[in-house]
């Protein structure tokens, strides 16, 4: 397998992973232009571009107090290639995106989080809302009129109860009626690490996906400037836009990551 070399500021160690342009590397020798960051493996044609799908900022989510330019910095300073704005039922000027990014130095891209009867959704390629996307049916919907991607966040709210051992005969009947529920039969896939959950949360969320076949990504759903960069979804191939985002989330070219190597793939 052929190898070059990316590089990310202030990392103290090599980590293989994360891909930056290739104007960064030549044959393997890394540029002299940017010889005062770390050097990291990359990997041609394999898993190897990080975004986090999932981030709350405080212009436009009332629970977050992140700035949207410090995420967007942090982000890249932790090794991602690009963050998602999804904040709840508002929508990002494109204007304001573009500069976000210019400005931080990484890829940004718009999205929203939409409150729906079966749970919370992650849109891309929506522009503003319509009345009657609290169904999740009607959401997709939409969705695809607009050609966008649609994905379910943190599958375990509303189905498993606060406090449930995951051994108990109540964890059962919970996984058998979250089974069954409409909206994992609508998206394009679903958080199977949410980054604020619990390991038992992250449990049940694992559990149900597999049972269903779903395909699984991970986001941290961050609402503080602290809170990037230790769990992401790994794509297979280059994404430049919001576009090529959503194509690779409907072929379903992507996979959870975390920091720790802990993803469950």
């Amino acid at each position: 397998m052929t190898r070059g070399y990316v590089v990310w500021p202030e990392r103290g160690v090599q980590l293989a992973g994360v891909r930056e342009t290739l104007e960064a590397v030549t044959f393997g020798i890394p540029s002299l232009a940017v010889s005062q960051r770390v050097l990291r493996p990359y990997v041609l044609h394999g898993f190897d571009l990080l975004i986090d799908l999932h981030c709350h900022t405080a212009e436009r989510s009332d629970d977050s107090t992140a700035p949207a330019i410090e995420l967007a910095r942090n982000a890249r300073a932790a090794g991602l290639d690009g963050i998602a704005l999804t904040d709840h039922d508002t929508f990002w000027p494109d204007d304001e995106i573009k500069r976000l990014s210019d400005d931080a130095g990484i890829l940004v891209l718009a999205g929203v989080e939409i409150n729906t009867d079966g749970g919370h959704a992650l849109v891309f390629g929506l522009s503003e809302y319509v009345f009657g996307m609290h169904r999740p049916a009607f959401l997709r919907q939409q969705v695809d009129r607009a050609h966008g991607a649609m994905l379910l966040a943190h599958p375990y709210r509303r189905a498993l109860p606060w406090g449930v051992d995951p051994g108990s005969a109540s964890y059962r009947e919970a996984l058998q009626r979250a089974i069954k529920g409409e909206f994992l039969r609508v998206v394009d896939g679903a958080e199977v690490i949410n980054g604020r959950a619990s390991d038992v949360q992250n449990g049940f969320a694992r559990e149900l996906l597999e049972a269903v076949g779903t395909p699984t990504l991970a986001n941290s759903d961050t609402h503080t400037v602290d809170g990037i960069g230790r769990v992401a979804t790994e794509f297979e191939r280059h994404i430049d836009d919001l576009e090529g985002l959503v194509e690779e989330l409907r072929a379903g070219r992507f996979r959870p990551w975390t920091a720790d190597g802990t993803a469950a793939v």
